[in-house]
This record gives structure tokens, sequence and C-alpha cells, in this order.
């Protein structure tokens, strides 16, 4: 075998060499062109399934908690109109805790009195300042000209009797028909009497005319039953004076007492007479 020259020699030591060279950079080529084509990929595949499939899920969350915070809100609304719903029906429980105990110490205060506790059963709109109907009547002991009257005072006059229930007839009515004896206490100590003769809408006032025109009432003076002439006893509280009329001669008149406090609204009742 004939040997190779030095030339063929580096001939053959130059091809290899290029050879090797290409292979290498055919290979670098290939492995870019893959990585573009993956990168590629990726940013597609990221953009228009990975990306919206994320947003559409956040949304999904969002909406989910926007919806359990309404709840929340809507549980803490009725919880707040259920508390001040309870709070209502706990003032109205003591006011009428405080109702009973006021009658219940009135009733045991007047020992030779006859005493029946009841309640309103009927007041309607339209004869609202006119009358009430209780709960009590002939089988209790209620008689006619008996004196009604709340935790604060005097409220009216029993007008007709059932076996059940009864009819009161509120001072403030425009129809009164007895007249009520009253007295009222002066700064001295002593008291006048006059009787209670009708209601004056305009004053929102009793109309009280005095026996003693030289008496010096006041405003603020306490006006009480006297007991004279009726089927009640004296010193029940009927109101306050709040008013005193004179004629041209100086000479008292007319004197306006204010109802109690309560007269609008109540719902128990002390029927009071003259024990027999």
């Amino acid at each position: 075998m004939r040997k190779l020259t030095r030339l063929q020699k580096i001939l053959s030591i130059l091809i290899c060499i290029c050879l090797i060279f290409s292979f290498v950079m055919l290979s670098l080529r290939q492995n870019s062109l893959s990585n573009l084509g993956y990168s590629a990929w990726t940013y597609i595949k990221y953009g228009l399934i990975e990306h919206p499939l994320e947003s559409l899920t956040n949304s999904i969350s969002d909406l989910s908690n926007l919806w359990h915070v309404y709840e929340d809100n809507e549980f803490l609304k009725e919880e707040l109109a259920q508390q001040r719903s309870y709070k209502t029906l706990y003032e109205e429980e003591r006011n009428k805790n405080e109702d009973l105990e006021k009658l219940l110490d009135m009733k045991n205060s007047l020992l030779d009195a006859l005493t029946i506790s009841c309640s309103v059963v009927q007041r309607s709109a339209s004869s609202w300042k006119q009358t009430v109907t209780i709960s009590a009547g002939k089988a209790q002991g209620v008689k006619e000209n008996m004196i009604a009257i709340t935790s604060e005072g005097a409220i009216g006059l029993v007008e007709s009797v059932q076996s059940a229930t009864s009819i009161v007839r509120l001072l403030t009515s425009e129809d009164l028909v007895n007249d009520i004896a009253v007295k009222i206490s002066l700064e001295d100590g002593s008291s006048v009497e006059g009787v209670l003769q009708s209601y004056d809408p305009d004053k929102g006032a009793y109309c009280v005319s005095l026996f003693n025109n030289d008496a010096q009432v006041s405003i603020g003076q306490s006006v009480a039953t006297s007991g004279s002439g009726g089927n009640y006893p004296s010193g029940l509280f009927v109101g306050t004076v709040v008013d005193v009329s004179k004629s041209d001669d100086a000479i008292i008149s007319t004197v306006y007492v204010s109802p109690v406090s309560n007269m609008k609204s109540f719902e128990y009742v002390l029927v009071v007479g003259n024990e027999e």
C-alpha cells in the first residue's frame, strides 16, 4: 500500500477539521431552532389557553367572594333589624311592667276604696279621645260613674256596664256628662274646690270652675278628686294647672288643667269606686 504524501496528510486533516466544524455548527443550529419553536408554542399556549383560563378562574373567585360578602351583609342587616325589634319589645314590656307596678302601688294605697284591675280591649281611632272599652264589667263589680285611672292619674268615668266589659267616657271627651268634683292644693297648705266641667281641645286642657274665686291659684299646682258628689274617693290625681283665666274685675273664673301624661296611650286601667 502506497503511503500518503505530506500534502495529502495535510489536506486530509483539514478536511476532517472542516467536517467536524460543520457537524458542530449544524448541531447548534438545530438546537436553536428547537428552542425557538418551544418558546413560540409556550407563548401561544399561555396567551390563548392558560391566561384566559386563569382570568376566568379569578373572575369566578371574585364573584363568589362578592356573593359571600352580600350574604354576610344581608345576614348582618337581619340581625340588626332583629336587635332593633328585640329592643323595641323590651322597651314595651318594660313600660308595661312599670305601669303595672305603679297601678299596684296605687291599689295598695287605696285600702278604703273598691279597686278593680283591668286592661283596655278596644279604643277605636274614630273615638280616640272619647271612649275606651275595658275588660271588666258587672261580674267584676264595676258600676256606672266609677272613675278610671292609669298609672299617672284619672282618665275618665264609667259610662255603661256590661257583664264582662265596660265603656269609659274619657275626660277629654266632648260629651262628658257628669262633672267631676276636684280640689287644688294651694301653696299655703290649704285647698280650693271646684268642678271639672269640660275639655278645651284648643288649649289641650280641662276647664275647671272654682267655688272660691278669691283663691290664689298658680300654674304648676296639682289637681285631684275631692270625693264630693261622685262614686269615687278623694285624692286621685287629675292633672296640673297650666293657665288661669281671670275676668275683668281680677276674679278667677276658670282654671285650665293639663291631663295626665299618658292620656293618649295606656293599656292598663284601675277602676276605683267607694267601698260600700
